[in-house]
């Protein structure tokens, strides 16, 4: 009775596969690693093309689909009747072998033998078949890898083992099978193209490697990034008597952290400076506290708008969205601050923060968390840099040049203007224009009250009166 083994259950199937007896055989064993593949590339290729993907995917989706409707309309069904066919068709050979070990008359014998040979050429040449097929299925793989949905290389990788043990399996069973015949145009025909196999499989092999080697490196470096993150959150978290240089240098490790590991936090494309990269709700999610931006956070008992509240037992950080970026980005990076910081807080509402608060009288912990919010979103070095490529020197202070390419006119004329350092300050902050050079201010480039700027430029001394 004739049985379609590719409709049995897997355990039935692989009952089959691996009962001691030749049908289904090893050609159909390889085939059977092929369409394991082929199931492998269609998943990573479902789930690369979902809609919500298709920002950072799209632009792949004209060569998968490609490689998907290849897969489901020719390789897909050739290795399921080369399966079958490769089943039917040892089957034959085998019992050609035992019908010649059975008979007596040596002629009768050296006639069976030779159709014995004669079905073991069709099964030599059905494995090659499924090769061909397995090499492109390799390289569909190893394409699916490279490019589609990351959190699938899983499936990917084992789609390209499954297709080259498909590959390595015919050429074993090619290369035993050669063993049976004299050399002759047929024999020669079949290594030529055995040999071109063997070549495309050590290509192939090799990429395999090389992917391997991926895996193992970004694990290794997810195991970095993910001990860094644990330990920054333990490095000033409840600690009595902290102080500015501590909070700075905390910011510090984060900012380096957020740039040397952007490519795991960043997946779908990484910022293009380390600007880019200072995204406190980043930080927040990393730190395993969920993050919400709502309309609105409601009032306190003074009927005062809440712009942020950190709840430390329940790890969730709520920012109001309906205040100016700059408010919104320093009151988040200030919640960060606690979250960081502060062991005692449970359930803490903020008041819409921008930075201009940092100096005047309020609670240690508040200080603290706009310190932290300031250093964070205004690092040192990079403000340095900037100030001096946008205003040509270390320290900028009213004179004869730098009042005529701030302000187009004299120190005289530009003091009736300015009359203490925080005045000064705040017009380098929201400056945009010095000696005929337009750029953006550096409290735009920040994303930073013009006040906050304008204390942080003061903490650097970069300005003088």
């Amino acid at each position: 009775m004739n049985i379609d083994l590719l409709e049995l259950p897997t355990k039935d199937l692989l009952d089959k596969i691996g009962a001691g007896g030749h049908k289904s055989g090893s050609g159909s064993a390889a085939a059977l690693n092929g369409i394991l593949s082929c199931k492998l590339i269609l998943t990573v290729i479902e789930l690369t093309l979902e809609p919500k993907r298709f920002k950072v995917y799209g632009k792949y989706s004209g060569e998968f689909n490609e490689i998907k409707l290849k897969i489901k309309e020719s390789i897909g069904p050739r290795l399921e009747v080369l399966f079958k066919e490769d089943a039917a068709q040892f089957d034959k050979a085998i019992k050609k072998r035992i019908e010649r070990d059975k008979e007596q008359n040596q002629l009768r014998k050296n006639q069976l033998q030779e159709a014995a040979l004669r079905e073991l050429k069709k099964s030599t040449e059905l494995p090659i078949k499924i090769a061909d097929l397995c090499v492109e299925l390799a390289k569909s793989a190893n394409i699916i890898f490279n490019n589609g949905f990351k959190a699938a290389r899983g499936d990917a990788g084992v789609a390209l083992s499954s297709a080259l043990s498909g590959l390595t399996g015919c050429l074993s069973i090619v290369s035993l099978n050669l063993q049976s015949f004299p050399k002759n145009s047929w024999t020669n025909n079949i290594k030529n193209k055995r040999n071109s196999l063997r070549k495309e499989y050590e290509l192939l092999a090799a990429e395999n490697i090389k992917l391997m080697d991926i895996l193992d490196e970004e694990a290794d470096i997810k195991n970095d990034f993910l001990a860094e993150f644990v330990e920054i959150r333990k490095t000033c978290f409840g600690k009595n008597r902290l102080t500015d240089s501590d909070i700075e240098r905390l910011a510090r490790r984060i900012q380096n952290a957020l740039w040397e590991y952007q490519d795991f936090i960043w997946q779908n494309g990484t910022p293009p400076n380390l600007l880019g990269v200072l995204k406190p709700e980043k930080v927040i999610q990393l730190l395993k506290f969920a993050f919400h931006k709502v309309q609105s956070l409601g009032v306190n008992e003074s009927n005062e708008e809440i712009a942020g509240i950190i709840n430390n037992k329940d790890f969730t950080i709520h920012i109001s969205s309906m205040y100016a970026p700059e408010v919104t980005n320093f009151t988040t990076a200030h919640e960060l601050g606690h979250a960081l910081l502060h062991d005692q807080i449970e359930l803490h509402r903020d008041l819409p923060l921008d930075g201009s608060m940092i100096a005047q009288n309020r609670s240690i912990v508040e200080r603290q968390a706009d310190k932290f919010a300031a250093y964070f979103l205004m690092p040192a070095k990079t403000v340095k840099q900037l100030f001096n490529e946008f205003f040509q020197t270390e320290q900028f202070q009213i004179n004869e040049y730098s009042s005529q390419m701030l302000a187009n006119c004299s120190p005289f004329e530009l003091r009736k203007t300015i009359h203490n350092q925080r005045d000064l300050s705040r017009l380098i902050a929201k400056c945009e224009f010095y000696n005929l050079r337009p750029f953006r201010s550096l409290s735009k480039i920040f994303k930073v009250s013009i006040e906050a700027m304008a204390i942080r430029l003061e903490e650097l001394n970069l300005i003088i009166y």
